[in-house]
């Protein structure tokens, strides 16, 4: 990857700001059929998305994942 190219990410830290900002105290039941609380900045348990096309994305726990 060239520098041009990596300068176009934003660090981890832009992510994880929107995650705490969006979906801070959310609850959800996942595909797998657990469930995940954003509690914050924290996540109540592990989450992992399943790349794919955007219709075929699969959002699970990571304990399903494995």
């Amino acid at each position: 990857m060239e520098k041009t190219q990596k300068q176009a990410y934003e660090p981890p830290e832009a992510l994880k700001s929107i995650l705490s900002q969006v979906l801070a105290g959310r609850r959800f039941r996942l595909e797998c059929g657990h469930h995940i609380t954003f509690l914050g900045g924290n996540l109540a348990n592990d989450l992992t998305i399943r790349n794919g096309s955007a219709e075929d994305l699969k959002v699970i726990c990571a304990q399903c994942g494995y």
